[in-house]
């Protein structure tokens, strides 16, 4: 679908466990997903200019590098006068016509005010949708198309990639090769894209399968697969696995400028607190201080932070974010420091 697009919007013949964010414009449907949108607008405060890149930064994405103006010359079209952002009405009205129950998820949509530098098309990472700007009118449909065929992948992420049963019974299902539908496969022929466009089209509203087809047209349509529409219905549904719940603080807070933060565990967690990692982060998601290691004691792990910077100096007053724990396997917060 990452390529669809890409095409339709180079012709211009058509057409988010996360940090929270003050910005965002959030929605909770009565399908049981929280949306948040934030707005191209929202996204020019994430951006930095440094060492000639602009790069977004958001403590949800990490760092992101988007072309610098129409003039890039990474750009492969000539003549383009103006990046135009996906409008955010149609984006939340396409989340309200989907035709599923009792997903409780929260997703963060950007809306990009430029193309992503590396892959020039929008794209899912976790529970976050980042939508690449249009070049001309895009079509309501293309947008509920796009939109929702990314929302799969983060049903993927979040339904499927924790269990290893769920997939192969999809591959069954389906009668898909773990190599042929790999992730070196054309696009189409994938496994993830495919699982994509199968959800796209089962749980899309009007807008979102007016085409009545899917990318690979040599596969028969998910509808036609008996038993698919079912099993897919079973695995998305409530709330996704995610690990232990993990909860964390910072006391005191506010500080001035010493704050101890701290990371409930569930009590089967065994690690290592050596390896630990506490990021403190601005509101632009800049990375403003790493620590590594704490102390592990009572199924709590405690990281201290004395207000400094990675220079030492001490920051401003302000809100700042936190992650605290393990790669990939972590939680967020907020802590603000006072002078």
């Amino acid at each position: 679908m990452n390529q669809i697009f890409l095409t339709m919007i180079f012709t211009a013949t058509v057409v988010t466990s996360l940090v929270p964010s003050a910005d965002a414009a959030s929605r909770l449907y009565e399908n049981g997903l929280t949306v948040r949108i934030h707005s191209a607008e929202d996204i020019q405060s994430m951006i930095s200019q440094e060492n000639g890149e602009r790069t977004l930064r958001h403590a949800t994405l990490g760092s992101l590098e988007l072309l610098d103006g129409v003039d890039d010359p990474r750009l492969p079209r000539q003549g383009v006068s103006e990046f135009l952002p996906i409008d955010a009405e149609t984006v939340f009205e396409t989340f309200a016509d989907l035709h599923i129950d009792g997903v409780e998820l929260t997703v963060d949509v950007f809306l990009l005010p430029a193309p992503p530098a590396e892959i020039l098309s929008s794209f899912a990472r976790r529970q976050a949708i980042v939508l690449s700007p249009s070049f001309g009118p895009v079509h309501p449909e293309t947008v509920a198309e796009l939109v929702v065929h990314e929302f799969g992948h983060v049903l993927t992420w979040a339904f499927f990639d924790r269990s290893a049963d769920a997939w192969n019974r999809y591959m069954s299902l389906r009668g898909l090769d773990p190599v042929f539908n790999g992730p070196t496969a054309a696009h189409a022929d994938r496994a993830r894209e495919i699982l994509a466009e199968d959800l796209r089209y089962l749980i899309g509203g009007d807008l979102a399968t007016q085409q009545g087809r899917i990318e690979n047209s040599r596969l028969d349509l998910p509808d036609e697969v008996d038993g698919l529409d079912a099993f897919l219905r079973t695995v998305i549904s409530g709330r996704p696995y995610m690990g232990p719940m993990l909860t964390a603080s910072a006391f005191p807070n506010p500080c001035n400028p010493l704050t101890v933060i701290q990371l409930n565990l569930d009590e089967s967690v065994n690690r290592d607190a050596s390896s630990s990692r506490l990021q403190i982060l601005d509101m632009r998601g800049r990375v403003v201080r790493t620590l590594q290691g704490g102390r592990l004691e009572n199924s709590i792990l405690s990281i201290s932070w004395d207000g400094s910077g990675q220079d030492g100096r001490r920051v401003a007053s302000g809100q700042y974010f936190f992650r605290i724990g393990w790669v990939g396997y972590e939680t967020t917060g907020t802590v603000a420091v006072v002078r």
